[in-house]
């Protein structure tokens, strides 16, 4: 009887053995999949020389986008973000204040999936007293993308003196469903 209790103990032990092994070296080759969705801080120095430098919060998310609005979805690096200046109080006055931005975006991307890179410009917004991030649309590819934002502000329209924030990250860009 007691043979036999060690015999069963014996192959338990054996088998987590086994099991621990083939864990360990699972994990080893395993990928590890990028998020779908980021969030980045990138500071900037202020185009007005008056005013203080302030940071860019910027969330790059996987999704999808028509070119020029038509035509079927792509698989696409969407991105939305703000700002920390102070938001203007609201009224007619308070709208005729000195500060005034103007902002646009740029994305280099590299589709690390298939090897394709390019670079993409957002709209342009300009005489914003709480500027955000403009409209982008960043036609990536489904994979994994690296990729830096660069959102230029300026005083008024983003190219006068403008002020660079550059901010990077990697996402996974999924197929639209």
């Amino acid at each position: 009887m007691a043979e036999r209790t060690f015999r069963r103990v014996g192959a338990a032990a054996a088998m987590a053995a086994g099991v621990g092994v083939a864990m360990t070296v699972g994990g080893v080759g395993a990928a590890h999949a990028a998020p779908t969705s980021t969030t980045m801080t990138c500071g900037s120095a202020n185009p007005l020389f008056w005013a203080p430098p302030f940071t860019w919060t910027v969330t790059a998310s996987s999704g999808a986008s028509r070119p020029g609005g038509e035509g079927e979805f792509l698989p696409s690096l969407l991105l939305s973000g703000n700002n920390d200046l102070p938001t203007p109080p609201g009224g007619l006055i308070p709208s005729i204040g000195p500060n005034w931005y103007g902002t646009q975006v740029l994305v280099d991307w590299h589709n690390t999936s298939t090897g394709q890179s390019g670079r993409s410009v957002s709209d342009q917004e300009a005489w914003k007293q709480k500027p955000s991030v403009p409209v982008n649309r960043t036609l990536t590819g489904s994979g994994t993308i690296n990729f830096t934002v660069t959102l230029q502000t300026g005083a008024g329209w983003w190219f006068i003196n403008p002020q660079n924030a550059v901010c990077q990250g990697t996402i996974d860009v999924l197929p639209p469903s």
